[in-house]
């Protein structure tokens, strides 16, 4: 602590120092590099609270998958970043009138439609 005090006292010189300059080179290249970054101590405590394993653990490895033909199926991909997802109950909770009027009037449909279409290029475009 007291050669913080220092430092906020006298900045200059104590910049102008060569060791001082040089160490503090190298931990500004230490903390570009990210090796000493809090983060990593907070995911390896919340792996070691939370259990986390490898993806092999779950899912295997590429030559199991593709040993049990479990490929990508890109049609089961409907969620995820630029895609519009229905909100859960949300349709449920809408006002009785507008129900029926979703059903009846066709272009209150398409409007709707449309909104979700826009919604779903927009997500595309932002991706």
């Amino acid at each position: 602590v007291s050669w913080q005090l220092v430092a906020s006292a006298f900045p200059i010189a104590f910049l102008s120092n060569p060791f001082t300059y040089i160490f503090l080179r190298i931990c500004l290249f230490l903390e570009a590099t990210g090796l000493a970054s809090g983060s990593w101590v907070l995911a390896a405590i919340h792996k070691k609270i939370a259990g986390f394993q490898r993806d092999e653990v779950y899912i295997g490895t590429a030559e199991e998958r593709a040993e049990k033909k479990m490929g990508d199926n890109d049609d089961n991909l409907h969620l995820g970043a630029g895609h519009m997802v229905k909100l859960p109950g949300f349709d449920d909770n809408a006002p009785d009138s507008l129900k029926e009027l979703y059903k009846s009037d066709v272009s209150v449909r398409e409007y709707l439609s449309s909104v979700v279409a826009d919604g779903e290029k927009q997500g595309e475009e932002d991706v």
